[in-house]
């Protein structure tokens, strides 16, 4: 019996390790990755390259204005709402008018009265002139007549003395005529200013546009300079980028550039610099740059970019073969030492010839894997083309 059992318990240990064999042949077995023939790599190195500079700007539209009231007083309607599109002169808003109707009322009565004394005044210097024609006549025929003796010189003292005030007279009725032009004028610039203020109680458009902004409803108080409405012009815009002063030497008016929407990013357009504002910001040590958009390209407080030359540098980079894409995310296949293919990511920067600047997650003297790319794996064996 105990020969038996002996028997029996050396078969079942055999059978045990006969498993555990078998077992680890098949993990063995699972783990070994066929090697991947003819691998072509290429050693990173830097190259040259004309470098780029971006600065972060926002969309704004080339003609906007802030439309504030020119008088004070209650808003009687607001006629547009934000989104209106509207022509020049057209009118957004009535201010109360009621007493600047008033002075404008008063004023015209002015210009009525003083018109009337003006034609009073005419009236008094016509017969002052009809009077002093007759005493100029008849001083001319007493001189005559005292130098013949047939007039006394009294007669003739009081001739010449009525003369003399005719000539006054005369004076006085123009001196009152130019008064009266005078109040007449000042009356008419009070009217006239009573016109231009009752203008001013109607808000209206200084261009076509469109309202991107209401600030006030009916019944709101109007205080000049304080704007009511903001409108733009939305045909055109441009990029107003801040720039590091680094860069105040390159960008000039004309200097042409890259415009990047961050909306479309993938659809970049050329564009060059209208503006230039030379004064650098204390706080930032930037600049503002202004590119235009094309028409239509985007809408105000959109962010974007403008892309520049900035010199030649030197740069890592990959061809673009050498690029795949996993998650959504870039990454390449470096090739170590030991021939062992390893996923690593990266991050792209521009474009060049047919490489790509890679500007993070790659160093100067890696063999990166170009082909047959896909049938490359993270860890996958490779044999490496002489």
């Amino acid at each position: 019996m105990v020969g038996y059992g002996a028997r029996v318990a050396a078969v079942f240990m055999a059978a045990v390790l006969f498993a555990a064999c078998g077992d680890k042949g098949k993990q063995g077995a699972a783990v070994s990755r066929p090697v991947v023939q003819e691998v072509e790599v290429v050693v990173v190195r830097p190259v040259p390259r004309e470098t780029t500079a971006e600065a972060l700007g926002t969309v704004r539209a080339k003609t906007i204005a802030a439309v504030a009231p020119q008088m004070m007083g209650r808003l009687t309607a607001v006629l547009v709402a934000e989104g209106a599109r509207v022509e020049a002169g057209a009118l957004l808003a009535t201010i109360d008018d009621q007493a600047v109707r008033a002075q404008l009322a008063s004023a015209e009565g002015g210009v009525a009265e003083a018109e009337s004394a003006r034609e009073e005044a005419d009236r008094a210097v016509a017969q002052a002139e009809a009077g002093k024609s007759l005493a100029e006549k008849t001083y001319a025929r007493f001189r005559v007549l005292l130098a013949e003796k047939v007039v006394t010189p009294q007669e003739y003292d009081e001739v010449e003395m009525k003369r003399t005030v005719a000539v006054k007279e005369h004076e006085r009725a123009l001196q009152k005529t130019a008064q009266m032009d005078a109040k007449v004028t000042q009356a008419k610039g009070q009217a006239g200013a009573a016109r231009i203020v009752l203008a001013y109680a109607k808000v209206i458009a200084p261009f076509a546009g469109v309202i991107v902004e209401k600030r006030a409803d009916a019944g709101s108080m109007a205080v000049p300079g304080v704007p009511l409405f903001v409108l733009e012009d939305p045909r055109l815009h441009h990029i107003e980028a801040s720039v590091s002063e680094t860069y105040l030497p390159l960008l000039k008016v004309g200097t042409p550039v890259q415009g990047i929407l961050d909306a479309d990013p993938g659809k970049p357009f050329s564009a060059v610099v209208t503006e230039v504002v030379p004064t650098v910001d204390l706080n930032s040590r930037t600049f503002t740059v202004k590119a235009d958009l094309p028409a239509g390209k985007a809408r105000t407080g959109q962010s974007g970019r403008l892309r520049f030359a900035a010199g030649t540098g030197m740069v890592l980079a990959v061809p673009k073969r050498a690029i795949t894409r996993v998650g959504g995310n870039e990454g390449v296949f470096f090739v170590g030492d030991d021939n062992v293919a390893r996923l690593s990511m990266i991050t792209l920067g521009a474009e060049f010839d047919d490489r790509v600047e890679v500007l993070s997650g790659i160093e100067d003297g890696a063999r990166v894997a170009l082909s047959p790319i896909d049938k490359l794996s993270d860890g996958a064996r490779v044999e490496v083309r002489r």
